[in-house]
């Protein structure tokens, strides 16, 4: 009985320095993958940067001032026409 629980111990070590090994592996594959993500993020950031429409001036025609008279019948006759569209 002895032979049977120390043979399972031993088999139980194995297995679990083989998955701290894998494990410790892994890790380092992770840490190595984050590094290239790092890179290629701000790659692409610099790239985003570069390609990026320049801002230019626009000239746009400014409305040229009311010179005249309104009269508050031109203004009714305006909302009546309006309503009356929406009807």
């Amino acid at each position: 009985m002895n032979e049977l629980v120390d043979s399972t111990t031993k088999k139980l070590a194995e297995k679990d320095e083989n998955l701290k090994d894998m494990m410790l592996a892994m890790k380092k594959e992770m840490e190595e993958l984050n590094g290239e993500l790092m890179i290629y993020k701000v790659a692409l950031s610099n790239r985003m940067l570069f390609l990026r429409p320049k801002q230019q001036a626009m000239d746009v025609p400014k409305s040229k001032k009311f010179k005249g008279a309104r009269f508050a019948r031109d203004i009714d006759n305006f909302f009546w026409e309006i309503e009356v569209c929406r009807e």
